[in-house]
């Protein structure tokens, strides 16, 4: 779509336009905007009173995915490891969807279970989940140790292994399912000293196509999404500089920065009916950088 509504919040920007100050707060307004209509303007009404989790929900894409389900009438779990993140999730909430948050450490196998065990418990079985918690750590690849290695497979791959294993039975005995994974495109463009974090979301897309493949006969459908560079609330805060702003404008197709809320577009739109032929792909929302 094209007019003044794509040019809302960040806004549209050719070459390098203002200062870092007006990018970062009119990010902050965008992402902390109460009017939801404006970041979130399509309605799915197959949503209402669906179950859903959203891992990594307290901060960034996780809370910009939470906001919009809930918009659109779902109940909605929230797993961080951030409890105040998580609070400040569900007073952002609107609409009449419901957010429930859970604290956990995914790279704890046993907090997974027991934040899986704590979703059904409130809200019924999972019907979409959305594996979205990340980290990532820059480091030389002759400098990184088994510690960051491991870390980063835990909570970057291994917990979307975890909960997408311990929602699938329920997806398949109702013949319905969605499942998503926030991948990157890190790893597509080669960005340096990140081996660990390229592996982990590198694997995201593998397992992906594999669920994809071995769900799908039992109607459930399996994606993957890749941003690029995202404007979040912690980006803006530790990375915002007026080269970053430019570099990030040169790389892309389109002269917009990305922010959590396109990335949330894209999560309901493969989570809705109108994408129900789509299982096994991954789509990249960079702005067309790689």
């Amino acid at each position: 779509m094209c007019g003044p509504n794509r040019t809302a919040g960040i806004g549209r920007i050719s070459g390098f336009l203002g200062s870092v100050d007006q990018v970062e707060w009119q990010m902050r307004s965008r992402a902390h905007a109460s009017d939801q209509d404006e970041v979130l303007p399509i309605e799915y009404p197959e949503f209402a009173g669906s179950n859903v989790l959203v891992s990594g929900a307290g901060t960034g894409i996780g809370r910009a995915v939470a906001r919009a389900f809930c918009h659109q009438g779902a109940k909605v779990v929230g797993v961080d490891l951030d409890p105040e993140g998580l609070s400040e999730t569900g007073s952002l909430v609107a609409g009449n969807g419901r957010f429930h948050p859970i604290q956990a450490d995914v790279a704890d196998p046993q907090e997974v279970i027991q934040a899986h065990e704590g979703a059904v418990a409130k809200f019924g079985d999972v019907s979409i989940l959305v594996n979205n918690v990340g980290w990532s750590k820059r480091t030389a690849f002759a400098d990184l140790d088994i510690d960051d290695w491991t870390h980063s497979l835990n909570v970057n791959l291994n917990h979307a292994f975890q909960f997408s294993r311990l929602c699938a039975p329920a997806m398949t005995a109702a013949n319905c399912g969605i499942v998503v994974n926030m991948s990157s495109h890190a790893w597509m463009k080669l960005a340096g000293d990140l081996s660990a974090y390229h592996a982990a979301k590198a694997g995201l897309v593998g397992l992906t196509r594999g669920m994809a493949r071995d769900l799908g006969a039992r109607g459930v459908r399996v994606n993957a999404v890749a941003p690029g560079r995202v404007v979040t609330e912690h980006v803006a805060d530790t990375v915002v500089t007026d080269a970053w702003i430019a570099e990030t404008l040169r790389q892309q197709c389109l002269p917009s920065l990305i922010t959590p809320a396109d990335i949330a577009n894209t999560v309901l739109w493969l989570s809705s009916d109108q994408s129900r032929a789509v299982t096994g792909q991954t789509i990249i929302v960079d702005g067309g950088t790689v």
